[in-house]
């Protein structure tokens, strides 16, 4: 459900509070850098046509249309890279690094995460927070997940009504395909939902 309507107001929300937040610490003027941060993958899980990336990639896009400021500086990044494989990015702590460089502000957004957990409670409100200090990051504001938000959970009782209404199982969007044919592990890379 990566672009659900429920789902992206509820991020839009989160984010644009974290924006509201960061706009009262730094050098007025300075705009904020948002980093979308979404638990990485090994690339050959992406290259074998795992469609998660591109699903991250939507949402993070429909919440920067829902928030209307298509001249915001945000970026898609990925955490919790581990083991010797090469992982999807660019890495979350290598985007913190290159905010300090240019003395940007931070309002990081726990994407493609539900609930508050290790990756946010400890990687991303300790551990990234520590390195944003150590190297210069005027402002760090990490907005919460989205939990049990009414927007999100309006948007997940929407897709059960229509899971139910119409059959088409896990699929969002009535039953047509959600992500592009390149991505074959998508489960309705058949055209329709598995039986």
């Amino acid at each position: 459900y990566p672009r659900q309507a429920g789902l992206v107001k509820a991020v839009a929300e989160l984010v644009s509070a974290g924006l509201a937040q960061a706009g009262q610490v730094g050098k007025a003027g300075a705009r904020p850098r948002v980093l979308f941060s979404a638990h990485g993958l090994p690339q050959t899980i992406v290259a074998g046509g795992d469609p998660y990336q591109w699903q991250v990639e939507q949402t993070c896009a429909a919440v920067i249309e829902a928030l209307g400021r298509p001249d915001l500086d945000w970026q898609v990044c990925y955490q919790s890279r581990v083991g010797p494989l090469q992982w999807i990015g660019p890495l979350t702590e290598k985007e913190i690094e290159r905010a300090g460089r240019e003395r940007v502000r931070l309002v990081v957004v726990p994407i493609a995460f539900v609930s508050e957990h290790s990756e946010t409670l400890v990687e991303l409100d300790i551990e990234y927070e520590a390195l944003a200090r150590r190297v210069g990051v005027p402002a760090y504001v990490r907005v919460p997940t989205v939990s049990i938000s009414r927007p999100f959970i309006a948007g997940l009782a929407a897709l059960v009504r229509e899971a139910l209404a119409g059959g088409h199982g896990i699929c969002p969007g009535g039953g047509t395909r959600l992500c592009p044919a390149a991505w074959g592990k998508c489960p309705m890379a058949a055209g329709g939902p598995e039986p």
